[in-house]
């Protein structure tokens, strides 16, 4: 991904900012994850007892464009309060960007 970046010219070995790797994504996710919990909005749960997991399942589904099969993917993260791990929900991402799934997870406690 990051060679095809370099190539079209949006990434150069002068400026790495927009070079995706895992740990990127993961330090991204981490930071979403303590903005969302010191929202007002989740704050409704007791703060000590709420988790937020991402358990990487990823939800496929088999969809038909122009006769012909595409599989689209969205990421699962499950909204559970602890202690005694009650199940509040789940939420499915199309993309894995951090934005994305926060705006999700907040218009998720927002509509509950």
């Amino acid at each position: 991904m990051s060679a095809a970046l370099q190539d079209v010219g949006i990434i150069s070995e002068s400026n790495v900012l927009n070079v995706v790797d895992r740990n990127k994504i993961r330090r991204e996710r981490t930071k979403e994850r303590t903005t969302l919990l010191s929202q007002s909005v989740i704050k409704d749960y007791v703060h000590e007892q709420f988790g937020l997991y991402l358990d990487g399942r990823k939800d496929r589904t088999l969809s038909m464009e122009d006769n012909r099969r595409k599989v689209i993917t969205k990421e699962h993260i499950s909204l559970v309060k602890e202690p005694g791990s009650e199940y509040i929900g789940h939420v499915s991402v199309n993309f894995g960007r951090t934005q994305n799934i926060g705006n999700n997870i907040y218009s998720f406690f927002v509509t509950r």
